[in-house]
């Protein structure tokens, strides 16, 4: 499920019920659109990584930890107890896993309840785009082209470096 629900924006743009189907194949169009710009997924789901310590870190592959699941030490197949996330580090108070493999269960992504509200921004204005793309299609207008308005692309930008 998508953090910010295609029934929220209908709610939001007050879309007629008679171009439904149409606004949300666009408006999943806008979130693939927007999740391969982003490099990452949305929603909140479930990973699996290892991982190795170095100076009593380690960082996951994804942002936005959401829980954390478990932590195995691979090398005495024990759940590593007391650590502090932060981001994508996780910080492990106990010296004695330096150089340890660790298996990370953990998920991340955004809920509906913690869903930036700039991101909800760009995904209203990317539909709105798209849709007046659409529509311009169905006229045969000759004058369409789909291209992200600067101040949605710096948003967009904020969030992949993030990513990196």
């Amino acid at each position: 499920m998508h953090p910010f629900p295609f029934e929220e924006l209908q709610k939001i743009l007050e879309l007629k019920d008679t171009e439904l189907l149409t606004d949300e194949l666009l408006f999943n169009s806008v979130m693939t659109t927007l999740e391969k710009k982003l490099g990452f997924s949305l929603e909140d789901k479930n990973y699996n990584e290892i991982q190795t310590v170095k100076d009593h870190k380690v960082y996951t592959d994804n942002d936005n930890i959401t829980e954390m699941v478990n932590i195995i030490d691979m090398n005495t197949k024990e759940r590593v107890p007391n650590c502090i996330i932060n981001g994508r580090e996780i910080f492990l108070l106990s010296t004695e896993y330096e150089e340890h493999v660790l298996f990370l269960n953990y998920n991340a992504g955004f809920t509906p309840e913690d869903f930036p509200a700039d991101l909800k921004e760009v995904i209203i204005k990317l539909f709105l785009l798209k849709k007046k793309e659409f529509i311009k299609t169905q006229n045969h207008e000759d004058d369409y082209s789909f291209e992200i308005p600067q101040d949605v692309q710096n948003i967009i930008d904020i969030y992949r470096r993030k990513n990196w």
